[in-house]
């Protein structure tokens, strides 16, 4: 194990490598995002630097990053959400680097799945499919009701309703409980990719140059 491999696993290296990307997180924030769903959810990078702190310190600096920056996620920049945006975010994007850090651990450490593309194809579709259905149940029962106070009925009827409804119910033409389900699944799946192959993407580049600047 070299010095640099070594400093990585100190718990004092893997704090400040959380303080130094969630402020990144932050900004991304403030930054206008991808795309805003007709309700309101926002497709942009903030969870790219969690999912990176995973992949350069760890599980347990990827969770503090997302805890130091997620406060200021929920209600700065377009469409923050507030507290009930801050706790959407959190839950939704923890699982883009939890369950690939279950996969890694695994296979004996992140840069083993990071170099395998079979596995890290399949780690990354459970998550998305788990966030996927974290956030229809999540959206149903707690975001939608708390922010839109609005009922199960009157949720089915807002996503039935052409207006408010993206392109995606527009082409399948999409209803009642089946529309808010596709909605909310595929702008979530969209999510979910940009979040763990745009962090690929950067860590297998960092790795290229810096062997030992991934977590093993």
């Amino acid at each position: 194990m070299n010095c640099l491999t070594a400093n990585i696993r100190k718990p004092t290296t893997k704090i400040a490598g959380a303080a130094v990307l969630a402020p990144l997180s932050v900004v991304f924030q403030i930054l206008p995002p991808l795309f805003v769903t007709p309700w309101f959810m926002r497709v942009d990078f903030v969870a790219v630097p969690w999912v990176l702190c995973w992949m350069f310190f760890g599980f347990e600096a990827g969770l503090l990053s997302l805890l130091i920056s997620v406060p200021l996620v929920g209600v700065l920049g377009p469409f923050a959400g507030g507290w009930v945006g801050a706790i959407m975010k959190s839950v939704a994007s923890v699982w883009m680097f939890l369950v690939p850090a279950l996969f890694a651990w695994k296979m004996n450490g992140i840069k083993s799945l990071l170099t395998n593309k079979k596995f890290y194809v399949v780690a990354s579709i459970s998550a998305v499919t788990v966030r996927a259905i974290v956030t229809v149940l999540f959206n149903f029962y707690f975001a939608l009701p708390v922010f839109f106070k609005m009922t199960p009925d009157q949720i089915i009827l807002f996503f039935t309703n052409p207006v408010f409804q993206s392109f995606v119910g527009h082409s399948l033409g999409l209803v009642d409980f089946g529309a808010f389900v596709a909605e909310v699944t595929f702008w979530n799946t969209v999510q979910g990719v940009i979040d763990v192959y745009l962090a690929l993407v950067i860590g297998l580049i960092v790795l290229r140059r810096f062997p030992a600047a991934v977590k093993t």
